[in-house]
């Protein structure tokens, strides 16, 4: 395992949209999740003032406000604000899939909250960012480390998913309870007497 710098291992994406934006995703700062490598919103308004493109395997990096670590794995070529910072594994040095667990850390985001200039809306520079050193192991490690932590991932996506249908179930079960009392209730109060 050999000490790297992000700057390294990684490139700023700096291409702009120069025609029409039509068919591309839009993302914003609002569309990244916090503390989660998933993009799972966006827009397809091609009206914005957005010109910056991110392409498939990016990595999008929120610096405005890094505190709200906000960092994800790009599903699909788009155009995003500003306030993200595009950044692209060089695939000969780190292996495109580990590089958004690198920056989807908590250590990552705290160098980026020191490393943040402004006082009401703080960013971060990518000459900044491309300082944060991390231990990088090698090729065959950060494939297997990829992999598990995808893994991990997914399950935690899982779960959630089973949290939503299992909120969902709950909560109709218990709307079917309150109209089932309601009309008890009603039943009683019309003078009738409840069967159940």
């Amino acid at each position: 395992m050999s000490k790297v710098y992000l700057g390294d291992v990684a490139n700023e994406r700096k291409e702009t949209c120069k025609g029409s934006k039509e068919g591309f995703p839009i993302v914003g700062l609002e569309h990244l999740t916090p503390m989660d490598v998933n993009l799972t919103q966006w827009s397809e308004d091609a009206e914005n003032t957005f010109t910056k493109m991110f392409r498939k395997g990016d990595v999008l990096f929120g610096r405005r406000r890094a505190y709200l670590k906000k960092a994800a794995v790009a599903p699909f070529d788009g155009i995003c604000s500003g306030d993200i910072t595009v950044i692209e594994a060089n695939p000969d040095k780190i292996l495109p899939e580990l590089l958004p667990f690198i920056i989807q850390n908590d250590d990552l985001f705290e160098y980026a909250v020191g490393k943040s200039a402004g006082s009401l809306s703080p960013r971060v520079k990518w000459e900044h960012l491309k300082n944060y050193e991390f231990e990088l192991p090698d090729m065959e490690k950060q494939k297997e480390l990829a992999e598990l932590l995808w893994s991990i991932d997914n399950t935690r996506q899982a779960y959630k998913k089973l949290l939503v249908k299992t909120d969902e179930l709950v909560k109709s079960q218990f709307i079917a309870q309150i109209k089932k009392w309601k009309y008890q209730f009603s039943w009683i109060m019309m003078g009738g007497v409840s069967c159940a």
